[in-house]
């Protein structure tokens, strides 16, 4: 299904672990809302601004898979309102940096240099950004 110009919702379930523990990850139709607001708000919009294909390393995550790949048990993972990613040509600190000063979100994490988490909730978006070195959290 195709949510924006660029992203279909297969992108944001996809997994791995999901395959090879046969765990069935397909989201609901209250977290599909979520993906989509996530996908219409941030994602597409770092796509357009980059011109550049944005990789969806992790998004909606079911309580088995979230336990599997040892997400936190508050993850928005699990409610359709995060993804992990990257951009092709862009390091992560740019992608933060814009990020950052254009969109609207509730976290922007820098995690170990290697990707960015961003969720988005209707509700309330925090704006909080921080770093994640494997072990803690820092504010940036």
């Amino acid at each position: 299904m195709q949510l924006t110009k660029n992203f279909k919702l297969e992108e944001f379930y996809y997994s791995d672990t999901t395959k090879i523990k046969g765990i069935n990850n397909n989201p609901s139709t209250k977290e599909i809302i979520n993906i989509v607001r996530l996908a219409d708000n941030c994602l597409q919009k770092i796509r357009e601004h980059f011109n550049s294909p944005v990789t969806i390393t992790s998004g909606f995550r079911c309580e088995k898979l979230n336990t599997a790949v040892s997400g936190a048990d508050n993850s928005q993972h699990l409610s359709g309102e995060a993804a992990d990613f990257v951009v092709k040509g862009y390091t992560i600190a740019q992608v933060i940096e814009w990020c950052r000063k254009n969109l609207l979100f509730d976290q922007l994490i820098n995690e170990k240099d290697e990707w960015v988490h961003i969720s988005f909730n209707i509700f309330k978006n925090r704006k909080e950004v921080l770093k994640y070195n494997g072990k803690n959290y820092t504010k940036i």
